[in-house]
């Protein structure tokens, strides 16, 4: 993606020579990043402290102190934590620039392929660097030999403009930042905001800025990479760790999350929860069609699950998600790991699936939903379960996933 500008005369000796780097993503999108001042979460650098020689009653000098400079990134930040000690350096010269738009900067690297990398784990871990286009970076030589680099990053918008987008976000999601159940389970916190950015957004491949987060918090329309920034923006702002993940489903580009809950790793795919954008697979007992308003397929899931639709870009080292003590369906008491009568109608008479009219079912595997189907469906069991009136009940399947969703119920 680098393009030759050119040779530069630097002086008598040393020539450079420039390249830019763009953000670019097809299917689900482009890529762009966002603004303003780091998020108060991260200090600034303390400047190290060289103290004078101390010495004792018979003026001997005792020792030389000096404080290293200390820097505390918060573990919010998933992306610079599984850096290398010198990756990280380079990450802070990076995260830097963009944060304070500070022009041409060296960088302590002679590896543009590198710049480029870290470069983009910077943007996967923040979503608030919604003003950033890219990068440009100049190589410098003296005679054949490479001896520097220089980066600057590449913006949509002024530092001001950004400043008072950032600010107009926040003014925007203060109301339901103040909503969000802040406790000691994490699950809450994070089901109230996945349900609130697909309550508010609606996915539209023509949306303005619809690779970061100003086309859901501004203009609550956007497509995957908007979803996924905007999810990883509030997770990051209620105090959990939170990635940008990019790869494929399929052969189109898409963007999804990585997210640290109740202190386990787990998959969330906020675009794929907009159900008119996700929902697949289905087929009919009775009745039309029917998309539920939220899907929680793809809400907090192993890595083996999401790796049954979605295929990664080798970027970092992720994770093995292999919990599914948070998975939506485990914790609403939806998973079955075989036919359990007395589960179902548990399930069909709750409150909650009696007011929405419509419920999904998981199956833990290939058998058990196989075991599923022919009691509910084949035999027709459902209707002494849930002791409907109407005579019919629309259902829906998905064998890739192991679900059974039901509606038009009571």
């Amino acid at each position: 993606m680098t393009e030759f500008v050119g040779k530069i005369k630097v002086s008598s000796v040393i020539l450079a020579m420039a390249g830019v780097i763009a953000i670019g993503c097809g299917g689900c999108g482009a890529l762009e990043r966002n603004f303003d001042e780091i998020p108060s979460e991260i200090p600034e650098t303390r400047l190290s402290e060289t103290h004078e020689p101390q010495t004792n009653e018979e003026g001997e000098e005792t020792q030389t102190q000096t404080e290293e400079a200390v820097r505390t990134i918060p573990e919010i930040y998933y992306g610079y934590h599984v850096l290398s000690e010198s990756e990280q350096a380079l990450y802070l010269e990076i995260l830097d620039a963009l944060t304070a738009m500070s022009g041409e900067v060296s960088v302590d690297t002679l590896d543009s392929v590198l710049l480029d990398r870290v470069f983009e784990c910077v943007l996967n871990d923040h979503p608030e660097l919604f003003y950033v286009e890219g990068f440009k970076y100049t190589e410098h030589f003296l005679g054949d030999a490479l001896t520097g680099i220089t980066f600057e990053g590449t913006y949509s918008m002024t530092k001001e403009e950004a400043e008072l987008t950032l600010a107009e976000i926040e003014n925007r999601l203060s109301e339901c930042m103040s909503e969000v159940p802040l406790n000691e389970d994490e699950y809450s916190t994070v089901k109230f905001l996945y349900e609130y950015l697909i309550n508010h957004t609606e996915y539209d491949t023509d949306a303005d800025d619809n690779q970061n987060i100003c086309s859901v918090f501004l203009g609550n329309r956007s497509v995957c990479q908007g979803y996924a920034k905007a999810m990883q923006y509030m997770l990051q702002e209620a105090g959990l760790q939170s990635l940008l993940v990019t790869g494929y489903t399929g052969t189109e580009r898409h963007a999804w999350n990585l997210v640290r809950v109740n202190g386990r790793y787990y998959y969330l795919d906020p675009t794929w929860g907009d159900a008119s954008y996700a929902y697949s697979g289905s087929e009919n007992l009775e009745g039309d069609a029917f998309l539920p308003p939220i899907n929680y397929d793809y809400f907090l899931v192993t890595t083996n699950e999401i790796s049954k639709t979605h295929s990664f870009e080798d970027m970092i080292d992720l994770p093995s998600c292999d919990s599914t003590q948070d998975n939506y369906y485990v914790r609403e008491g939806l998973f079955f790991e075989g036919y359990d009568r007395l589960q179902l109608e548990t399930v069909f008479e709750s409150e909650g699936v009696k007011q929405a009219d419509y419920v999904t079912l998981k199956c833990s595997d290939a058998q058990v939903y196989q075991e599923m189907l022919s009691a509910i469906i084949d035999d027709r069991q459902i209707f002494t379960i849930i002791k409907s009136s109407k005579g019919a009940v629309s259902y829906a399947s998905n064998e890739e996933l192991g679900t059974i969703s039901f509606w038009n119920i009571f």
